[in-house]
This record gives C-alpha cells, sequence and structure tokens, in this order.
C-alpha cells in the first residue's frame, strides 16, 4: 500500500485499458488550443498591425500607441478621463482596450462537443515520400491525420478607449475602426474571429489648463471559441495515419456446425504457412554509400520449418532502383533482428580498360555496372512487416 492507504496496483475499473499499439505520440507543438490569451492577443495584434493609423503631428507621422486596459490603469483613466504617463504628462493619442465578459453563443453552443471531433490531414508526412516505386505497387503514401475536438464558442466583449488631441484624428481612427467591423480579425496563419461594433460615445473634454482632450469609447463583440489543448489529462488532439493500401483476403470459419475437426487441425497445423505466405511488406530502402542501402524499422520473419528447401530465400525481397527490378544476383543482405533492419550490398561492377570510376564501370549479369547516390530512388518488397515508430 501506498501513502494514504492509496494501492498503486488498482486500476479504475470503468478506465478501459489502453492498446498501446494504437496509440501514437502527438508532439507538443501539433496540440491545438486556443485560450483566452490567444484571443486577446489576436485582438490586440489585428488592432496594432491592422486597423489602428498613423496620425499626423507637426508634419511627422505618430504611430498611436495600444495598451492592455488592467484594472489599474482603467481605474485611472475612467476617474480622471485621461491617462499619464511616469512623468505626470497626458498620454496623448492612445488607444486602451480591456475584457469585459464571456458569454456562452448559444446560437452554436452544442452539449455533445465532447464527443465530437473534426479532421484535419497532411499532405505527406516526412517518413512517406510518393514515389515511383509507389506508383508501380499502388501504394498511396501514408498521411498524418489530426482529430480536433469541436471548440465551445463564445461571445467575449472588449471595451476601447481613444484619446486624441484633435477631432481630425480622432475621425481617422474611428473611420478604420467602423471600416474593420463585421470583419474576421487575427492572424491569418492562425487563429481569426469575427468581430462587430455598434456604435461610438464620442467626447471633447478640457483637461488640466489648456489641453483639450477628445475621447471616444465604444464596445466589441468577438465571436470566439475555446478549446484547452488537454482536458481530464488528455489531450483534445488525436493523432493518426492513414493505410497505405487496403487489402481483402479469405478467411476460413472455423466455428461453422459442418466443419469437421480434422479440418480444423490441418487448417491451425499450417497456419504458420499461410500467415508466411500471405505475408508481403513494401518500403523505401534509404541510402548509405556508394554501394549499400538500408531497409529501416521492419521486422524479418524466421522461414517456417515446412518450407525449408521448397521456398527459395533469394526470392525473398525484391529490389526496385528507379522503378527498375534488379535481378536478386547483384546484391546480397543481411538482417539485423536487434536493429530491426535489414542491410543490402550491391555489387557495383569491374572497370572497363582505361576506364576511370564510376563512369566507365561494366555491368555484368552479376553486377549494376553504376554506383548508388542519395537520389535515387529505392523500393523493396518481400516478406517482412513493417513497424510504427
Amino acid at each position: 500500500m501506498a501513502e494514504g492507504g492509496y494501492n498503486k496496483r488498482t486500476r479504475d475499473p470503468f478506465d478501459k485499458t489502453k492498446n498501446r499499439g494504437q496509440q501514437v505520440a502527438v508532439e507538443k507543438e501539433a496540440r491545438v488550443g486556443i485560450t483566452l490569451y490567444d484571443i486577446d492577443f489576436a485582438m490586440m495584434e489585428y488592432m496594432t498591425d491592422v486597423v489602428i493609423p498613423d496620425v499626423e503631428e507637426n508634419g511627422t507621422k505618430v504611430k498611436v500607441p495600444l495598451i492592455y486596459g488592467n484594472p489599474e490603469r482603467w481605474k485611472a483613466a475612467t476617474k480622471d478621463g485621461f491617462m499619464r504617463d511616469q512623468r505626470g504628462r497626458i498620454q496623448i493619442p492612445l488607444v486602451m482596450y480591456k475584457r469585459n465578459s464571456i458569454a456562452r453563443d448559444d446560437s452554436l453552443a452544442n452539449t455533445m462537443n465532447r464527443n465530437i471531433s473534426y479532421s484535419t490531414l497532411t499532405k505527406y508526412n516526412k517518413k512517406q515520400k510518393y514515389d515511383k516505386f509507389s506508383l508501380m505497387n499502388n501504394v498511396q503514401p501514408n498521411r498524418e491525420a489530426y482529430n480536433i475536438t469541436m471548440p465551445d464558442y463564445v461571445t467575449v466583449s472588449y471595451e476601447v478607449m481613444i484619446w486624441t488631441n484633435f477631432t481630425e484624428h480622432m475621425n481617422k481612427i474611428v473611420e478604420q475602426f467602423q471600416y474593420a467591423t463585421d470583419e474576421y480579425w487575427g492572424d491569418k496563419d492562425k487563429y481569426k474571429f469575427r468581430v462587430r461594433i455598434d456604435s461610438f460615445d464620442n467626447q471633447t473634454e478640457v483637461g488640466q489648463g489648456t489641453e483639450r482632450i477628445v475621447r471616444t469609447t465604444f464596445t466589441m463583440a468577438v465571436n470566439a471559441y475555446l478549446l484547452p489543448s488537454e482536458f481530464n489529462n488528455r489531450p483534445t488532439t488525436a493523432k493518426e495515419y492513414t493505410p497505405k493500401r487496403v487489402s481483402f483476403g479469405v478467411e476460413a470459419d472455423l466455428t461453422g456446425g459442418n466443419t469437421s475437426l480434422s479440418k480444423q487441425s490441418s487448417i491451425n497445423q499450417y497456419g504458420d504457412v499461410l500467415d508466411f505466405l500471405g505475408m508481403r511488406g513494401s518500403g523505401t530502402g534509404s541510402f548509405v554509400d556508394a554501394d549499400t542501402f538500408r531497409l529501416e524499422n521492419v521486422e524479418v520473419p524466421k522461414l517456417p520449418p515446412s518450407l525449408v528447401g521448397s521456398f527459395n530465400t533469394d526470392e525473398w525481397f525484391r529490389v526496385y532502383i528507379n522503378g527498375l527490378l534488379i535481378d536478386n544476383k547483384k546484391y546480397s543482405f543481411a538482417v539485423s533482428s536487434s536493429a530491426n533492419a535489414v542491410e543490402f550490398t550491391v555489387t557495383t561492377g569491374s572497370l572497363s580498360e582505361g576506364g576511370t570510376y564510376p563512369d566507365d564501370l561494366v555491368a555484368t549479369t552479376s553486377s549494376l555496372g553504376y554506383i548508388l547516390t542519395g537520389s535515387d530512388e529505392i523500393g523493396i518488397t518481400g516478406k517482412y512487416l513493417e513497424l510504427w515508430v
């Protein structure tokens, strides 16, 4: 028993046993999450980069600053009607915003959101290339699929205050905000949210001394969505791979009433042979050097004893280089079970008389007549299983 009487071996009876073979790691950067901070940042970035224009003072363009109104700033600005910097001077021009409220969007609300997901597909994952070998063997390189849980839709309310010295400057800023209403704000490569502004409240005040302050306040309603990257210690994004190829086979039903025990025994006895003969792996070799390439992340089975002497082990693999089938006399292979790999060595050939290497290599029945390069496409089929990594 562990501390507090908790038995580490005790398992939640309602928690389904996880199949480790079906689990796929999701890279940290691939996990999708949309937080309130993401919405705040998207609003700030879009207002700074797109909406808020520069104003001209004394013949010089001035960038209008944008700040987030924390409680202390907002209280001071509401009380005094303006903001002061650390030296006590009124900050003009200035735009300040803060988040007011978050409300559930009933028009898009879905009580089954936790059980609904949508999928996005990558074109090809980095471990699978679309090459001539795949095309010739009707193999579609698998793709990475990300199943993302449906988010919760909300309406986020923001309050904005603008201060300027001149009505002309205020008009320019307000016009930009008005033109941007009912548009989607945010980064085109990240998140975008629809923003609506209904009305603007304009005031002209006289500050301390003779300084005139033009102030405008308004409220933005942002249609957004929220999705935590994890919930209940589980990611809201699940990663899987599409199949390379769908194969249909024939299975024997040994449970029928008309099946004799002798037939069952016969099929069970030769089950390993049937499995071996039906096995067909298809993969891509990786270049090592001028006469060597490797087939990685594979498991090569043992030859069933009943096939010893009848199965031609020279036909264990079929090698294609740039789409051409290579005679098995031109290469040898060695299986490394510990490394889950097969290393192939080819015979490149001998030089013609007076020739130079490698341009004048001579091809024979047992040699290629050329060397391998990193640009060669090497396809390998045969009796092996592909392992997921």
